[in-house]
């Protein structure tokens, strides 16, 4: 039955997913806040209800932080992955030539709060309440790149495509893009559930379950997001969308430090994911190298060779926590 349940709640996880990149799409043009801050605010935010909902339903309901802070950093690993696909996808040479050279400064951001998070595994921090110093060190830095976002949204718009949205009202775009919202808050629950039953059946453990297959699943709405950006010609918002909700996901760690009251969340989960820490940092480091490459690249390669560079990363990665586990 829980097998049955995973497959369903990835199907309304996809299905939701869809959904929300057109509406997405129509509340950018519509508002004027461009597409690039919308897929790295909104979009983001919502794409990742799944990461939240599994996340702080693996530490309060099931009680595994294995598996919330797997499922974090494994989202952020899959994420990076997207960006092969839809190079590969793409027919117009690099898509990372396509981004806004705007987007690596929210990378950076990535890669400042996933070292922060890691601080918290490697070094014992103190707390204010039960709430770790490592955990309000993250919210501070992601509500400061989210302000840099807003004050630079014009610059990420410079090199965007314009896309039709006129048959579409700016009121209906928000009741889809809601009620696709609920869909995926309903979903991540199940899934959490299901997984941590998955991981416990089959013996892989909270951190290989939570880095790969939660991950992968709570990862689809991105997915699924992405490509249907790259179809109608939103790159910037693709691109966007990812760097977006990795920030938002090492956040999710934060959020979870706040419902867990069994002491220091840190300090419960395997060293496993302090290999995930440096890895996801590279990876994300890889696709900012990109963009500066890519586009400055007199002649592209069909894909570019950091996307080849990051999918062999993300095999990698999943041998050594599969086999670490």
């Amino acid at each position: 039955m829980y097998y049955l349940l995973f497959l369903a709640s990835a199907a309304a996880v996809i299905f939701a997913g869809k959904k929300m990149s057109v509406s997405g799409d129509v509340i950018a043009e519509k508002t004027g806040l461009g597409h690039s801050f919308i897929g790295l605010t909104l979009i983001a935010a919502s794409t990742s209800l799944p990461e939240v909902i599994s996340s702080v339903g693996a530490v309060t309901i099931v009680d595994n932080p294995d598996l919330a802070f797997g499922n974090v950093y494994g989202s952020n690993m899959f994420n990076m992955l997207v960006i092969f696909i839809m190079d590969a996808m793409y027919r117009k040479g690099s898509i990372l030539a396509h981004a806004s050279k705007s987007n690596v400064t929210t990378g950076l951001y990535v890669i400042i709060l996933t070292m922060i998070s890691g601080v918290g595994l490697f070094v014992p921090m103190p707390s204010i309440g039960w709430l770790n110093v490592t955990s309000i060190a993250i919210f501070a830095v992601y509500f400061i790149s989210m302000y840099t976002a807003y004050i630079h949204k014009d610059e990420l718009e410079a090199e965007l495509e314009e896309t039709d949205v006129n048959g579409t009202t700016l009121s209906s775009a928000f009741i889809s893009f809601a009620v696709s919202a609920a869909i995926i808050v309903a979903a991540g629950l199940a899934l959490s559930k299901s997984a941590d039953f998955i991981a416990t059946d089959t013996g892989l453990g909270g951190s290989f379950v939570g880095n790969f297959l939660l991950a992968f699943v709570t990862s689809l709405p991105e997915l699924a997001v992405c490509i249907a950006a790259v179809k109608i010609g939103s790159v910037n918002m693709a691109v966007g969308n990812l760097i977006g909700s990795n920030i938002f996901n090492v956040t999710i760690i934060g959020i979870c430090d706040l419902f867990y009251f069994k002491g220091d969340v840190y300090s419960s989960v395997s060293r496993v994911n302090t290999v995930a820490v440096l890895i996801t940092s590279i990876v994300v480091a890889l696709v900012l190298l990109g963009i500066e490459l890519d586009k400055s690249a007199k002649k592209h390669r069909r894909i570019s060779i950091v996307s080849w560079c990051i999918a062999a990363l993300y095999v990698v990665y999943m041998a050594y926590v599969f086999f670490s586990s």
